[in-house]
């Protein structure tokens, strides 16, 4: 019988830019959803902030804001090519790229690896 006191986690703390990490594709991942504010969100959240020191970390904070950048930048310019009707298309392409995008990073963050090239614009 387990009695008040009887756990203990073998896991260690989630630290702080592994918590940070996981917002931020969760950020990603909504951008769809949201049109786009999650991204803005996740872009302004990011704008100022310094990467992580530990090589992980500091891989997907450099992916994941390469990801908002131009996710936001597609959104922008998929607007303003509505007018020439070529920005739906844009849209729609920059809406699978995100959501793939964030997802094999995130799974990628959930197995422990790095992101090997976080610069890509493709995984």
């Amino acid at each position: 019988m387990v009695q008040s006191g009887d756990y203990s986690s073998n896991s260690a703390a989630v630290s702080p830019d592994l918590t940070s990490l996981y917002v931020g594709y969760a950020l990603i991942l909504f951008a769809v959803p949201t049109f786009g504010v999650a991204a803005a969100i996740g872009l302004l959240r990011m704008w100022r902030k310094a990467p992580p020191a530990e090589p992980v970390a500091r891989s997907h904070f450099i992916f994941q804001q390469r990801t908002l950048m131009a996710a936001v930048a597609a959104i922008v310019g998929g607007v303003v090519l509505i007018l020439v009707n070529v920005g739906v298309f844009v849209l729609f392409v920059m809406a699978v790229w995100t959501i793939v995008r964030g997802a094999l990073g995130l799974k990628d963050l959930l197995e422990g690896r790095p992101i090997p090239h976080p610069l890509r614009l493709f995984y």
